[in-house]
Formats: C-alpha cells, structure tokens, sequence
C-alpha cells in the first residue's frame, strides 16, 4: 500500500517507508488503546500488549507510543 500526497505543483509526493509504518503502527496501537480504554477487557489488553509489542519488534514504536501505551495498562492494571 503506497501512501501519497500532492505537492502544490500536483506532484505525487511518496512518504518515505519509515514514516509510512509508523503512521502505520500509530493508527492501530490508536485503535488498540482506544478500544481497550472503553471496553476494559482483558482480550483488547492482551490485543494492545501484541500490537505494542509487534510494532516495538519493527521498530515503529516511538518513545512517545510506548509511553502512552504503559500509562494507559498502569492505570487500568488493577482491573485484571
């Protein structure tokens, strides 16, 4: 899946592959942690753990992700 915008001179601008996995892992740990955060249970933690963990094995886990992702299973850890 090829990821393009248009420059203003209507030139297809191709997304270097890194940002583009990255946008990537960012949309479905998003995904992931927001349907963990309203549903609780423990098949969307263990759901966010294995994209967390695929996404980090891939290297398109940010610092930033991960931090957010460990705050969110601190504060609901308790539940399971």
């Amino acid at each position: 899946m090829e990821m393009t915008q248009s420059s203003s001179t209507h030139q297809p601008i191709t997304l270097h592959p890194t940002l583009a996995r990255r946008c990537r892992a960012t949309a479905l740990l998003g995904e992931a942690l927001i349907r963990y955060q309203v549903s609780n249970t423990l098949g969307d933690r263990i759901h966010l753990l294995a994209l967390a963990s695929m996404a980090n094995a891939l290297g398109a886990l940010t610092r930033q992700d991960a931090d957010i992702v460990n705050q969110t299973l601190d504060r609901t850890g308790d539940a399971h």
